[in-house]
């Protein structure tokens, strides 16, 4: 079984369905399935390269008639390559599927694509954005079948009129092993607030650190660890200063380490204003911290599965069984949410206990890869 994945960006870029998809692709190729993947080109990375044994092609790319030329660079690739793959995985609804359909039709390729997030900045959104939507549109629905992540994400399929029969659904994973509790986490005094992920628009952060301005008034020594990097770092530095949050507030930025933020955390937050299914939502989880999420996509059904989407009063939250859900945009809710988390130690207690047992029980990277392998079996079978 040999298997190629399309994503727009791939390593070293670390974004949500950039980290899915490497995590997938190693552990596939231990499971004894090949895999490669094809990426856009980027200035100072090789067209081609080796990673973690991954063969990585670094090939698509456009440039006159950007969208056009853009499909064609894919088409190439996978005419040139096509012995080696008998199934396409596509991340993300883009232009790349179009050419992928061409080879189902062609040579009896099998072809998927799983979308990644719902609501503004979403596939859909994003899609519309496009010349060539309609033909990106009418090629998704032709495909052998539509990974879904999140509830949200399979309402906007179906309301696009995908048909239903063709819909997946694998949640995104996490490595349970690799992101555990500390040892002392029981004992944990810290008032050590983190945010681990891009520093970009639809993440909600300067919600987040307005937020943070209310919360150091009422708790002193209350720190916010900002992990990540994005467009947006010199706003949010411009932002912290002028909040006077200099030394309350740290952008961290990218680092291999991201494990010790989260062990050294009291308390994780997720302020996005659209989201899929949240990879550092789930590793937050696995390491035990009692998080706190914006009441968006899968945000809502990682934390609180049987949520019926009752409203949540401005500057409020509700408790549901796995973390606290917030509105988005909301820094009153964000601001009382963190010292709710903060002071009473009970509530935070119980929702450690729950995280790590439900992120190994629900969103394991072994029951994940498990329902891929059986998906690609059904396929080629």
């Amino acid at each position: 079984m040999k298997v190629l994945m399309i994503i727009g960006q791939y390593h070293p870029v670390t974004g949500g369905a950039e980290k899915e998809c490497q995590k997938l692709s190693g552990r596939l190729l231990k499971e004894g399935i090949s895999v490669s993947v094809l990426t856009q080109s980027c200035e100072g990375l090789p067209d081609y390269e080796v990673i973690d044994e991954i063969p990585v092609y670094r090939k698509m790319k456009g440039w006159h008639w950007f969208e056009i030329t853009y499909m064609l660079s894919v088409l190439r690739f996978l005419l040139q390559y096509r012995k080696r793959y008998d199934i396409i995985q596509c991340f993300g609804l883009y232009l790349f599927i179009a050419p992928a359909l061409i080879m189902k039709y062609l040579f009896g390729k099998k072809v998927i694509a799983r979308l990644e997030c719902a609501g503004h900045y979403g596939d859909f959104w994003r899609i519309n954005q496009l010349r060539w939507r309609n033909l990106v549109m009418g090629s998704a629905k032709r495909l052998d079948n539509i990974i879904y992540i999140s509830k949200d994400i399979q309402e906007e399929l179906l309301a696009n009129n995908f048909p239903a029969k063709k819909l997946v659904h694998i949640t995104n994973s996490v490595n349970v092993d690799q992101f555990k509790p500390p040892d002392n986490h029981k004992d944990k005094r810290s008032k050590a607030i983190c945010f681990v992920g891009r520093l970009e628009e639809q993440k909600g952060l300067d919600y987040l650190i307005r937020a943070m301005a209310i919360v150091k008034e009422k708790e002193h020594t209350a720190k916010l660890f900002v992990v990540g990097d994005g467009q947006m770092k010199s706003y949010l530095e411009a932002l912290c200063e002028q909040l006077q949050l200099q030394n309350r507030v740290f952008l961290v930025g990218v680092t291999k380490d991201v494990l010790t933020y989260y062990q050294a955390a009291h308390v994780f937050v997720l302020p996005s204003i659209s989201e899929g299914l949240p990879l550092s939502l789930l590793e937050a989880l696995s390491c035990g911290l009692p998080v706190i999420a914006t009441a968006i996509g899968g945000n809502r059904e990682i934390l609180d599965p049987h949520y019926a989407g009752e409203p949540i009063p401005v500057s409020q939250y509700h408790i549901g069984e796995y973390g606290l859900l917030v509105n988005p945009e909301d820094v009153g809710g964000l601001a009382n949410a963190m010292l709710r988390l903060l002071r009473d130690g009970t509530l935070a207690h119980n929702l450690r206990k729950r995280a790590r047992r439900w992120a190994q029980q629900s969103y394991g990277i072994d029951r994940v890869i498990s329902e891929y392998r059986a998906l690609y079996k059904r396929l080629i079978d």
